[in-house]
């Protein structure tokens, strides 16, 4: 088979070595069902070993959709696991650790995907306790991920090789973190490139898909994004190469296999898959046989030509299946309904919670017949047609019945257990029954309630896809009365689905769910998980005038007014006034708030602040005056380092800049004490921002990247843009050299342009223009869309004006400033 894909192996290999000059590399193989793309995939993974680098391979399941990064875990999980076993890579393990625990805390959650990664870092990273406290969970993991890769590109002598089978059957986190780690390789400048490598099956990739959605990214933006995409497109093997195949499959001469061959390809068309199957058919029933008198293989070629064959290879599967002893039928259904593999620790479970005591003997017999696979404790189909043709042995119906069965029985299993590999097992069986197919009313319960552990450990894992549709099917098993019977469960689904559907941009969705808690929560408090979702959503859909009006009416019905009827020297004087009775130490010291009332005030409180930032700034300083109020007066809260970094910032504009460097100093301080790291980004930038006139320049520009590497740990890409932007604009008064300046520039572009950040990329362009005109270069910046922007956008405006200013000034130039 190999010779026969010897072209498309090459390939393969030519992208490969682009790779390992530092390119980022994507080759997407697409071809039919059972025409040799895995096996084209695995073979060249052999010769990325050969060569140094490191091969890690997973596969997507159409019956394990549910399950968090599924084929992107395994393939990690995998490779950390072979460390473990491999007592001569202990030094690679510990090496690997190391640069790992560096990341800090953060570490924690790549662990949540990958469990054996744990026992690499050690103990004492399972014994901390880590909480919700970040912007965006998903942007955290892709920036985690793009790191750990990083360390394992470091530690081998070629780059990394990512091999993902079964693409159609990618969710859209599992694309989005590929997308991001082939965006953050390509735009780096590290020695050793990326490579992805990927198979679908034709005519399954639609154009709604993630998967066509980043193609045509990388298309399209080829040179920006620095990713070179191949397609190599597998078809079906012409009657000659057949011939090849069936030759060196009996170890007979072509010329005495043509007759044969023929025969084969004009009943399998060419598919490999179904030749190879046919070969073991025609051996099984004799016709197809070893001859010890002439040693070698023999065939009735008469009784071949009379056998009548389905034209679908699946058709042709299922007949053999359906031939097996009954008992091995069966067993092969039941497994088929877990998906195309699985552990045979998972098998074990099965035969003790489904009470299927022959499963793994029956199994055994399925392997011996070449329908199924055992390597590496784990049993799988030998193709995906396979499975479908195992599972479709059994009516539609009644599948739904045994997945609600098997469902049901492994709930209670999963919390005996504390797996949550089972747990999701069990809420995917439930999901593929669907709510019709439970016939017990009193499970309906049951099923939602183990839906909602489902999609808690979901959102752990940083899926927030897949945890909205575990709520979401939480909720769809529900019975008409819910709210009245089942109160509680029914308003923690609700929330956590309007809480996912927020940040997987789902703001239909989210009205929907937040308009039904309105109308049935039983008090005002209960409602405001999910009112904060939807001020949030009002900000993310351009209606921040909406968000800020119903920010305030809620915080008024909380009794909290911000008095904007005085001038704003006043409310800068009470702040004073209420700082002045208390010490730094005090401050530090002031107890954490435990009210969820009250946290989730300053919640709507913080989000006012950044959203009257750009639309009514005269207000900020009355929003800021009511969360340091609230701080002192009932507790900190994760928001309380934001409004002593905004209060620093405003009185250092308006002169006092000692005591504005205090406050900000105080902020920075409260970050650690109060233990968020959601609204890390944001302090670091605003506080680093004052530092620059009282701390050497270079020095405190430094704090910037801690504040890049903050916002990115916390899923802030804002405020990791903003950090990176004002960074990058500040360099001009501190050494660093205009060409370096120049190449620091163009690589923020791209970070703004990948981020779809518009108006940042405006502004870095801007800064770019004053480079270049230093420089006394001739290249021209040219910023389509800013003349839209200045005329919509206050900051835009006043940024250009002052740039054009500054470069008019430096070279004596004034009538340009007019």
């Amino acid at each position: 088979m190999q010779l026969l894909l010897h072209e498309e192996l090459y390939s393969l290999k030519e992208c490969y070595e682009r790779s390992v000059s530092g390119d980022t590399e994507f080759v997407l193989i697409s071809g039919h069902a059972g025409i040799g793309k895995s096996f084209l995939a695995y073979e060249f993974g052999k010769h990325v070993k050969l060569s140094g680098g490191i091969f890690l391979s997973g596969k997507f399941d159409q019956l394990q959709q549910g399950k968090p990064f599924s084929a992107l875990a395994t393939a990690f999980n995998r490779y950390c696991d072979m460390l473990l076993r491999n007592s001569e890579l202990q030094p690679v393990r510990e090496a690997m650790a190391s640069k790992l625990k560096s990341l800090g805390r953060d570490v924690y959650y790549v662990t949540k995907i990958m469990p054996c990664l744990s026992f690499i870092l050690g103990s004492d990273q399972n014994d901390m306790f880590y909480g919700d406290d970040c912007v965006n969970a998903q942007r955290r993991l892709q920036y985690l991920l793009c790191q750990f890769v990083g360390v394992l590109s470091s530690s081998s002598a070629g780059p990394v090789a990512l091999f993902l089978d079964d693409l159609q059957w990618a969710d859209a986190a599992s694309i989005a973190a590929v997308s991001k780690l082939l965006l953050n390789t390509g735009s780096s400048s590290q020695q050793k490139g990326f490579f992805f490598l990927g198979c679908h099956r034709e005519g399954t990739i639609d154009s709604g898909h993630p998967l066509c959605k980043l193609v045509c990214k990388l298309v399209c933006d080829a040179e920006l994004v620095g990713v070179s995409f191949t397609s190599l497109k597998l078809g079906s093997f012409e009657e000659e190469t057949v011939n090849t195949m069936v030759s060196e499959s009996l170890c007979v001469l072509p010329r005495l296999t043509r007759t044969l061959s023929s025969v084969i390809y004009r009943k399998t068309m060419g598919n490999p898959l179904f030749v190879c199957r046919l070969l073991l058919s025609l051996n099984k029933e004799r016709l197809l046989y070893p001859s010890l008198s002439r040693r070698r293989w023999e065939w009735d070629e008469k009784k071949i030509m009379s056998q009548k064959l389905p034209d679908d290879v699946a058709l042709f599967l299922m007949q053999s299946i359906v031939d097996l002893p009954t008992d091995v039928k069966t067993s092969l259904f039941h497994f088929s309904c877990f998906g195309a593999s699985a552990e045979v620790a998972f098998v074990n479970t099965l035969e003790r919670a489904l009470d299927m005591r022959d499963l793994r003997k029956n199994l055994d017999i399925a392997v011996d017949e070449g329908l199924l696979e055992k390597a590496d404790d784990q049993y799988r189909f030998s193709h995906d047609r396979i499975q479908e043709a195992a599972y479709n042995t059994v009516s539609a119906h009644e599948r739904c019945l045994v997945h609600v069965l098997y469902g049901m029985a492994l709930a209670s299993f999963s919390i005996r257990e504390s797996d949550h590999s089972i747990l999701f097992t069990a809420a995917n069986q439930l999901i593929l029954g669907g709510p019709n197919a439970i016939q017990d009313m009193s499970q309906s319960v049951t099923a939602a309630a183990l839906n909602m552990r489902a999609g808690k450990k979901a959102m752990e894992m940083s899926d927030f896809g897949a945890a909205y549709s575990y709520f979401n099917n939480g909720i769809s098993f529900l019975r008409e009365g819910h709210w009245q019977e089942h109160y509680d469960l029914s308003l923690e689904l609700f929330e956590l689905a309007a809480k996912c559907a927020l940040t997987n941009g789902h703001l239909a969705s989210l009205k929907l769910l937040s308009d039904q808690v309105a109308r049935e929560v039983r008090c005002f408090e209960d409602g405001l998980n999910v009112m904060y979702f939807a001020t949030c959503a009002l900000a993310y859909s351009t209606r921040l005038f909406d968000s800020i009006q119903q920010s305030l009416g809620i915080l008024s019905k909380l009794g909290i007014d911000l008095q904007q009827s005085r001038s704003t020297e006043e409310c800068v004087q009470d702040t004073k006034m209420s700082l002045s009775t208390v010490t730094d130490e005090e401050i530090l010291n002031t107890r954490q708030t435990t009210d969820p009332t009250m946290l989730l005030a300053f919640k709507f409180l913080a989000k006012l602040e950044s959203g009257m930032t750009q639309t009514e700034p005269r207000s900020v300083p009355f929003v800021t005056q009511q969360i340091i109020e609230l701080s002192l007066a009932k507790g900190m809260s994760p928001m309380s380092p934001v409004g002593f970094v905004h209060f620093g910032s405003l009185i250092s504009k308006r002169g006092d800049i000692s005591n504005g460097y205090r406050y900000v100093k105080l902020a920075l301080s409260l970050l650690d004490k109060v233990g968020s790291r959601e609204s890390a980004g944001e302090v670091i930038c605003i506080a680093t921002q004052v530092k620059c006139f009282v701390e050497p320049i270079q020095a405190a520009l430094e704090y910037h990247n801690e504040g890049y590497a903050a916002s990115m740990a916390a899923g802030d890409v804002f405020s990791a843009l903003a950090n990176t932007l004002l960074k990058n604009s500040c360099q001009y008064v501190s050494g660093v050299k205009l060409q370096t300046l120049k190449e620091i520039h163009e690589k923020t572009q791209a970070l703004m342009r990948e981020n779809n950040h518009l108006i940042f990329l405006v502004h870095i362009k801007q800064v770019q223009r004053g480079v270049l005109k230093l420089i006394g270069s001739d290249e021209e910046v040219t910023i389509p869309e800013e003349e839209t922007l200045m005329a919509s956008n206050n900051s835009v405006l006043k940024t250009s004006r002052f740039r054009k200013s500054y470069i008019s000034f430096m070279f004596r130039s004034y009538d340009d400033a007019k």
